[in-house]
């Protein structure tokens, strides 16, 4: 599923504009910002953005608090929070507030095949998270790019890769133009491709993006670079489901009102222990 993230629902019937910075990379740090969910309507939630990556850095997490709004979105930081990372190999750390809201690990590192548990005390309450990071790590075979399909002179990202046999494998691809991030959800798992090889395009829900930022308009002589994540399926359930509320687009449905969080207790957000490939070519 291939879909732009501009706007979801929050609470019931209640449309509430996304910021959603989705995954928004943090250089310094290899890990990730997620979800700054820009309320209007909906009450006071606690939203934390975690992630653990195998590329030999600790876990950074962000820990904030919706309110409710008149003109201003903002989110207050959630200072003073006690956030604990375990994984099943018997290590045990606590994460340090190295800015309001923010936190770091310091020894547990990513690594496929163990399982992460985030704890999360706030408040008088407690969030618990878990999250396996996969193994064996898909190889991202290739990046290219071609004409879209639809008849038009639009340049697409083009991903390859093969699915190992045995369902459960889910993929989060992340693009950005000269260096900038796509906000782009392009989420996928091998429901109906498991063990195939994989050429699949990164498209987003329309060859018209409103992007003021064009960063799904690609050029010749661009900067394409592709960022190919293994996600665990209660991840990619969250993504799957957040899509579900990006493309509703307010209208009344079925549809969840948040995303499906791995979070217990009532959190937006996930945790997320992932792998990172990435790809980087110049558009021909």
């Amino acid at each position: 599923m291939w879909q732009t993230n501009k706007e979801s629902i929050v609470g019931s019937c209640k449309v509430a504009r996304l910021g959603l910075l989705l995954l928004g990379l943090l250089a310094s740090t290899g890990c990730e910002k997620v979800v700054n969910l820009d309320l209007k309507t909906s009450t006071a939630q606690l939203v934390i953005e975690g992630n653990l990556v195998d590329d030999n850095k600790p876990c950074q997490v962000s820990v904030s608090r919706s309110a409710n709004y008149t003109d201003t979105n903002t989110f207050a930081a959630v200072s003073g929070a006690t956030l604990t990372l375990a994984d099943n190999a018997g290590g045990l750390e606590t994460l340090r507030e190295t800015a309001p809201g923010q936190y770091l690990g310091a020894s547990l590192r990513g690594v496929p095949g163990r399982t992460y548990t985030l704890r999360v005390e706030t408040g008088g309450a407690a969030y618990v998270a878990t999250s396996r990071l996969p193994a064996p790590v898909v190889p991202f075979e290739k990046l290219s790019t071609q004409l879209s399909v639809l008849g038009t002179d639009n340049i697409q990202a083009v991903v390859d890769y093969t699915d190992p046999a045995g369902k459960g494998n889910s993929y989060l691809f992340r693009q950005y133009r000269n260096g900038k991030l796509n906000n782009a959800i392009f989420a996928q798992n091998d429901e109906f491709t498991d063990g195939n090889h994989i050429s699949q395009v990164l498209r987003t829900r329309s060859s018209t993006s409103t992007d003021p930022n064009g960063l799904d308009k690609l050029v010749r002589g661009d900067s394409l670079r592709v960022e190919m994540q293994n996600i665990d399926p209660g991840v990619y359930e969250y993504f799957r489901t957040l899509t579900l509320i990006l493309t509703a687009g307010g209208a009344p449905t079925t549809t969840p009102a948040n995303p499906k969080s791995n979070f217990s207790g009532g959190a937006l957000g996930y945790f997320s222990a992932h792998s990172r490939r990435v790809l980087t070519i110049k558009v021909p």
